[in-house]
């Protein structure tokens, strides 16, 4: 837990609208994994009226959670059941969850159980491939972690887009949409460089990854 002590309040308060278009409309029942304090949940809850139920690892972010959630549960999904029964969602929430777990594969295996036929996935994860990392560990040879960002000191897996699909697809799961969100603008040198490489910097210019796949029916 002392990896998250020293964290500001802002990182768990996030409402993430940029992640609200991943969010199929018609969905009932969500289910978000580290939820944090609620910020995102209570976005979806008004724009796509449904049920929401969150888990998080922190009562102190949980306690403010439960005012704008329906239900919130405080457990540690890697080591914890967690208390729904089998096809409960047809939507499960992971925002930049996935990157903090020893085994994300095995959790996610785990959580889609818990997803109706045809339920769906919509993660957010930080990309290693931003251009930001790439240039410090090629031009500087340095791997330094922080307080934040994509090399945050609390973050044990790191993911590219293929990655991403793999890990989606190894659950089970077929991916609908995948992209970069939260991008920077390049400088005019690498603007050219992408063009001369055909658009191969592309997923560079994005801190993180946003994905929505689906379960078969």
């Amino acid at each position: 837990m002392t990896d998250y002590d020293d964290k500001e309040a802002a990182y768990f308060q996030t409402p993430r609208r940029e992640m609200l278009a991943f969010v199929p409309k018609g969905v009932a029942a969500v289910l978000e994994i580290g939820c944090g304090t609620g910020a995102f949940g209570a976005l979806v809850k008004r724009e796509r009226s449904c049920r929401y139920v969150g888990v998080e690892l922190f009562e102190s972010a949980a306690e403010q959670a439960r005012p704008r959630l329906d239900e919130v549960h405080v457990l540690n999904v890697e080591k914890e059941a967690l208390p729904f029964a089998r096809a409960s969602f047809d939507c499960l929430v992971c925002n930049d969850v996935l990157e903090h777990l020893v085994d994300p594969w095995a959790v996610l295996a785990r959580l889609v159980t818990f997803l109706r036929p045809g339920g769906y996935i919509v993660s957010s994860t930080p990309n290693v491939r931003f251009s930001e990392v790439v240039k410090d560990l090629v031009f500087r040879k340095r791997w330094e972690y922080r307080e934040q960002g994509v090399l945050d000191r609390t973050h044990l897996r790191f993911f590219t887009e293929s990655s991403v699909r793999e890990m989606f697809e190894g659950a089970g799961a077929k991916v609908l949409e995948i992209r970069g969100i939260n991008g920077i603008r390049y400088a005019w040198r690498l603007q050219l460089l992408n063009l001369a490489l055909l658009g191969a910097l592309d997923e560079m210019r994005y801190m993180q990854i946003g994905c929505l796949a689906q379960l078969p029916e």
